[in-house]
C-alpha cells in the first residue's frame, strides 16, 4: 500500500510542471477573450464551429454553450457538437504525461469527427424544426459561466499567472487522488479483476463509460484519463467516456433551460452518439 502511495505521488509531481506551462498559456489565451471571440463565431457557422471550439481545454465553455442555447444563441445540434468534443482536464493531463504524448492526436481527431457528424445529424432529424431566435441575454453575459471561477474581464499577468497555478494545483489533487486509488485497485483487487468491473476488452466497455461522463464536474475527466493511461480502458472507451464529460455544461442546461424534454433529447443525444461512437472505435481500433 505504501509502495502504491508514493507511486501515485511521484507521478502526480511530476506532471505538475507541464500542468502549470500548458494552464499559464491557457490562461493567457483566455485572457484574450478568445473564448468570446469563437462564441459569436459558433452562433453563425454551427456544430463544425462548436466542436472546433470544444476541443479547447477550457472546462468553461460548454457550461457557456449550454446558457447559449437557453438563450436561443445556439441550435441543440451546435450544443451537443460542443458536448462531444469537450475534453476538459484530459488535454493537459495527456499533454503531461509522457505515455500521453501519441494519444493526443488521434483522441483530439476522434472526438472531433464524432463531434461534427453527430451534431448535423441531429441538427438535421431530431431537432430539424427547432428555430434560433436570440434572446436579451448578450453573448457576452453568457459566456460568464465556467467551473474555474474565471471571469470576462482581462486579466493583469500575476491574476493569470494565479489562476495557472491555482488550476495546476486543483487538478494536481484530483490526480494525486484519482492515482492512489488506481494504484490501491490494482493492488488490492489485482489487474484482471479491476478490468472485469471496467469491461476491459468488451465491446460494451464504451456504454459504461459514456454513462460515467455523464456526471457534471472536472474530477471525471481526471479519472476517465487516468484510467486510459493505466491501460484499464480502451481507446474507443476512453474516447465514449470523454465525448460525454461537459463538465458542468449539463448542469447549467438544467438551471436555465427548463424545458425538461429538450434536455433529455440533447443528452439522450449525446450520450447515443459517444456509445455507439466508442463502441465502433472499440471494434476498429481496440
Amino acid at each position: 500500500m505504501i509502495h502504491a502511495l508514493s507511486h501515485a505521488f511521484w507521478d502526480t509531481l511530476q506532471t505538475l510542471p507541464i500542468l502549470l506551462a500548458v494552464y499559464l498559456l491557457l490562461e493567457f489565451l483566455e485572457s484574450r477573450r478568445i473564448t468570446e471571440r469563437l462564441a459569436g463565431t459558433v452562433e453563425k457557422i454551427g456544430p463544425a464551429a462548436g466542436a472546433l471550439v470544444g476541443c479547447i481545454p477550457q472546462c468553461g465553455f460548454a457550461a457557456a454553450a449550454s446558457s447559449m442555447y437557453s438563450q436561443k444563441f445556439l441550435s441543440a445540434g451546435t450544443l451537443i457538437a460542443v458536448f462531444l468534443s469537450t475534453s476538459d482536464e484530459a488535454l493537459p493531463i495527456l499533454l503531461a504525461s509522457p505515455d500521453g504524448w501519441d494519444k493526443v492526436i488521434p483522441l483530439l481527431a476522434a472526438k472531433l469527427i464524432l463531434a461534427i457528424g453527430a451534431g448535423y445529424l441531429f441538427q438535421w432529424t431530431l431537432f430539424r424544426r427547432e428555430t434560433s431566435v436570440p434572446g436579451e441575454t448578450s453573448i457576452q453575459e453568457t459566456i460568464d459561466h465556467d467551473c474555474c471561477g474565471h471571469h470576462s474581464h482581462t486579466p493583469g499577468k500575476w491574476a493569470i499567472l494565479w489562476q495557472a497555478v491555482r488550476r495546476t494545483l486543483h487538478i494536481g489533487v484530483f490526480l494525486l487522488v484519482t492515482s492512489a486509488v488506481v494504484e490501491l485497485a490494482v493492488h488490492g483487487l489485482g489487474e484482471d479483476l479491476l478490468n472485469k468491473l471496467l469491461l476491459n476488452g468488451s465491446v460494451f466497455q464504451p456504454l459504461l463509460t459514456a454513462l460515467i461522463g455523464l456526471i457534471p464536474g472536472c474530477a471525471v475527466s481526471v479519472i476517465l484519463t487516468q484510467l486510459f493511461l493505466a491501460g484499464n480502458l480502451s481507446f474507443g472507451a476512453a474516447v465514449a467516456g470523454l465525448a460525454t464529460g461537459a463538465g458542468f455544461g449539463y448542469l447549467v442546461l438544467v438551471k436555465e433551460c427548463r424545458d425538461w424534454k429538450a434536455i433529455g433529447k440533447i443528452v439522450g443525444c449525446t450520450y447515443l452518439a459517444a456509445a455507439i461512437g466508442g463502441m465502433v472505435l472499440q471494434l476498429i481500433a481496440g
